[in-house]
């Protein structure tokens, strides 16, 4: 059974729910209902990775996340930190986050050399190393193909791995997520071959996170479909994640993945 990032974004230009929980409270209240629906994790973001998305200060990004964190921690919640930056991922785990969340890899400027100290005080601290293309959050214009996207997620995730294991990181701690839609390209069919080739990355790197949910590439593939009406779509890919045993999904709806898991697993029970 897969583990389930709900993903509760704190911004102002997230593509899918930018602005609707920039109040503390409503924040809070949509952390809450993500784990009645069945979250194992809260994957918190203050900042938008939305690849048009303006860049806020560290100091707004971290004034964002907090009172979610801080609310949620003592009550044995898991929080997730999707943050890039050294100084707010410091400050997370410093304030109970056991999850680091980097869409650029851990290759965005500044310090992590709290990162090993961080591990040696928290075990079961995870890092996730999100794939990114140009080293850095994404841009419009990316080189891959369908034929060589796979090849060149090893090599990142391989180039990643290196470099943190040389800061004494421990191998279980870290977790790669190749990154979907925009992350990788504009065209759609980069992500469909990420999709169709997971076996081959889960050979090196079984310790998968993917997140599909409402991603730009369903939306291209049925005729630009408006983000509010990718949810079949995403549904369908995320059971395609979960046949593959993917260890790690995240995902807006955290209700109609579970329903849709349970349902898939009552109909596989007689073989």
């Amino acid at each position: 059974m897969a583990e389930i990032f709900g993903i509760l974004n704190i911004t102002t230009d997230s593509f899918s729910d930018g602005g609707k929980f920039l109040n503390p409270d409503d924040a809070i209240e949509q952390g809450n209902k993500l784990l009645q629906e069945g979250a194992d994790w809260l994957d918190v973001s203050g900042q938008s990775s939305n690849i048009d998305a303006a860049l806020v200060s560290e100091e707004e990004e971290w004034k964002r996340v907090e009172p979610v964190i801080r609310h949620f921690v003592p009550k044995g919640v898991r929080i997730s930190l999707d943050s890039f930056r050294p100084a707010v991922q410091k400050k997370g785990i410093e304030a109970g986050v056991r999850c680091i969340n980097d869409i650029t890899g851990f290759t965005y400027e500044g310090d992590r050399s709290f990162l090993k100290s961080a591990i040696q005080k928290h075990p079961e601290l995870k890092l996730i190393i999100m794939h990114s293309h140009n080293r850095n959050i994404a841009k419009h214009k990316s080189d891959l193909t369908p034929e060589k996207v796979v090849r060149k997620i090893q090599a990142f995730f391989r180039d990643r791995r290196s470099d943190l294991l040389a800061m004494e990181i421990p191998e279980s701690a870290l977790h790669y997520d190749p990154g979907m839609g925009f992350f990788l390209s504009e065209n759609p069919m980069v992500s469909f071959r990420v999709l169709q080739e997971l076996e081959i990355l889960k050979l090196e790197f079984p310790q998968l996170m993917v997140g599909v949910s409402r991603k730009s590439f369903l939306g291209n593939v049925l005729g630009d479909l408006p983000i509010p009406d990718r949810e079949f779509a995403t549904l369908a890919c995320e059971i395609h994640l979960l046949l593959y045993k993917v260890p790690f999904i995240r995902t807006h709806n955290v209700l109609k993945l579970r329903q849709a898991e349970k349902v898939w697993n009552l109909c596989q029970e007689m073989e």
